[in-house]
């Protein structure tokens, strides 16, 4: 199998044919990326709407296979359904190659994906996981490595906020099962694994939730709004913090310091990573990027700072990590080794942070949306 911190060897990818199970906003963003790439495409959704010229869509998975063989299916159905989605592609085509959005599956259903995959050796399955790849980050490394080669590790903090209300409200998913959870936190836990040493993440996963170090913003629509996790990773101290309605839950979980980042007034997402090496202090703010004095960077620009004595040096840097993602996961797909094993420590663990959640005693404040929220992503 590759080295999955690095590139698979690139496939040939003229002439192939990709499925896409899902015409919501996910599937409709693959089409477009893969597209550009020069993939014959097809879609099966028995709802999909307008799919784009020359794409043929289906309501049936057989219905697809029949049409043309299939070289790789993109699951972008909602996540409730990913596993009997796979179930009926594996029934269909053994051998499949499989693109799933993330999260995989739900922490229960862990135990059938592994025997699903178990089942049919032949196939392979990775989920699309776009932050793992970013270059931005692979240059956040590069510098630590240049800037604080003797300099021990003693901070990472990883933040994702945005405010979905409105989203949510006009009928966008709703995890209901995870909560904030369900959201960004497997983005901020990728990223989190590419600036901790190996075998750091792996004694942060391995250790459970301490409910004195975890506080949450629990609510009666969202199951919960807001997050911020404190722990110890092989002597490194960990922060993760997401909100998914903005700063309105500063009620119950107070914004971090470090994460109060500037933003425009049609803008709610900010992305950021923050690493302390010694007396030097990386700070990684991927897009949107907003500077201090209001001015908005262009799409796909992530910006990078590293401060210490003496020290102030900054990198502006264009990736698209979706784009960049789609590209790992199609060739570690075709590729003669194949993918790495698959991982789903970090479902397990958005897993454990929910059920740590619903534990707590945390008042909840209603997010004012509509009582009949549709919990389903469209």
């Amino acid at each position: 199998m590759p080295d999955d911190s690095g590139s698979p060897e690139a496939p040939h990818t003229s002439g192939a044919h990709v499925c896409v199970v899902g015409h919501g906003a996910a599937g409709r963003l693959h089409l477009r990326l893969l597209g550009n790439l020069g993939f014959a495409l097809s879609v099966v959704d028995p709802s999909a709407v307008a799919p784009p010229p020359g794409v043929p869509a289906f309501d049936r998975i057989h219905a697809a296979v029949r049409h043309r063989a299939v070289d790789i299916w993109s699951v972008c159905s909602p996540t409730a359904t990913h596993v009997d989605t796979v179930a009926a592609i594996l029934e269909t085509d053994p051998k499949a190659r499989l693109l799933v959005e993330k999260p995989l599956c739900r922490t229960w259903e862990i135990p059938r994906i592994t025997a699903l995959l178990a089942s049919h050796p032949e196939a392979r399955l990775v989920t699309m996981d776009q932050y793992r790849h970013t270059t931005s980050m692979a240059l956040l490394r590069s510098m630590l490595r240049e800037l604080a080669p003797q300099h021990p590790l003693r901070a990472v903090r990883v933040g994702f906020g945005k405010d979905r209300r409105d989203d949510i409200a006009a009928g966008r998913f709703v995890d209901r099962d995870h909560g904030v959870f369900g959201y960004e936190w497997l983005h901020m836990l990728a990223l989190l694994r590419e600036a901790l040493p190996q075998e750091s993440f792996d004694a942060y996963l391995a250790a459970s939730p301490e409910p004195d170090h975890l506080r949450v913003a629990s609510d009666p629509e969202l199951v919960s709004a807001a997050a911020h996790e404190v722990a110890e990773a092989g002597g490194v101290a960990v922060e993760l913090y997401s909100t998914v309605v903005g700063p309105a839950a500063r009620g119950q979980v107070p914004m971090p310091g470090w994460f109060d980042l500037p933003v425009t007034a049609d803008e709610s997402r900010q992305r950021y990573v923050e690493v302390d090496a010694g007396l030097i202090r990386f700070g990684l703010t991927l897009d949107p990027v907003t500077l201090p004095q209001g001015t908005r960077l262009p799409r796909n620009t992530h910006w990078l700072t590293a401060t210490g004595p003496d020290l102030r040096r900054e990198w502006f840097v264009h990736d698209s990590p979706l784009d960049t993602a789609l590209r790992w996961s199609i060739a570690a797909l075709l590729s003669p080794s194949g993918p790495p094993a698959l991982d789903l420590r970090g479902v397990s663990r958005i897993g454990l942070l929910a059920e740590a959640a619903r534990s707590s005693r945390t008042p909840s404040v209603p997010s004012r949306l509509p009582a009949d929220t549709p919990s389903i992503r469209l």
